[in-house]
């Protein structure tokens, strides 16, 4: 019992003297816990189509054929309109097919962006003579109609064709709640149909 006992109280003052040792030569430093996965939104872009693509959403047929920078307008009353200061006007040229048996609701204007920097742009009234604006089309396009508008959109006077990008949102009115370059948060859940407004 008492050999039991020494080689016990031996083997903890071996113990003892060994830890007080090794923390004199080495100072404990604390192992490095890897920080744990977390949920990230990844926000993916839409691949972008050049002017003259088409997109189907549904039975629509939608393509964006044309854009230009104008720094004023004729409105459809012969009077010259300007933009406000430090702005110029984008117009962007639009063609629809419907492409079903059945009627369909045009998309109304909010469902368009324009999108310059970390800055989205609704459309607004245009009537611009000798053009078709597409608040003029009505509200049905009938099995194999085919409708072709522009849409006219304010921005900065900085903005150049190649920086534009034009949005098609059919689910849904907005790009998102704060878009900001060069991460827009592309209306999370919301179809999204993008083109660039320079070839």
């Amino acid at each position: 019992m008492k050999r039991i006992s020494v080689f016990v109280v031996c083997g903890l003052f071996g113990v003892i003297l060994f830890t007080g040792c090794y923390s004199s030569v080495q100072p404990a430093t604390p192992t490095p816990i890897p920080p744990l996965p977390t949920s990230t939104t990844v926000n993916l872009h839409p691949t972008p189509a050049a002017p003259g693509d088409s997109v189907t959403w549904r039975d629509l047929q939608l393509s964006m054929d044309q854009t230009e920078i104008t720094d004023s307008f004729i409105t459809e009353f012969g009077s010259q309109r300007d933009p406000s200061g430090g702005q110029k006007f984008l117009w962007v040229h639009v063609r629809l097919k419907n492409m079903g048996k059945g009627g369909l609701g045009l998309p109304t204007p909010e469902h368009f962006s324009a999108l310059y920097a970390g800055s989205e742009f609704k459309p607004t009234y245009g009537h611009r003579q000798g053009y078709v604006d597409y608040t003029s089309l009505g509200a049905t396009l009938f099995p194999g109609q085919e409708l072709d508008a522009w849409l006219r959109f304010d921005i900065p006077v900085a903005a150049d064709l190649k920086d534009l990008w034009f949005l098609f949102l059919p689910e849904s009115a907005q790009v998102g709640v704060s878009p900001a370059s060069p991460n827009y948060p592309w209306a999370y859940d919301h179809l999204t149909y993008a083109w660039v407004c320079a070839r």
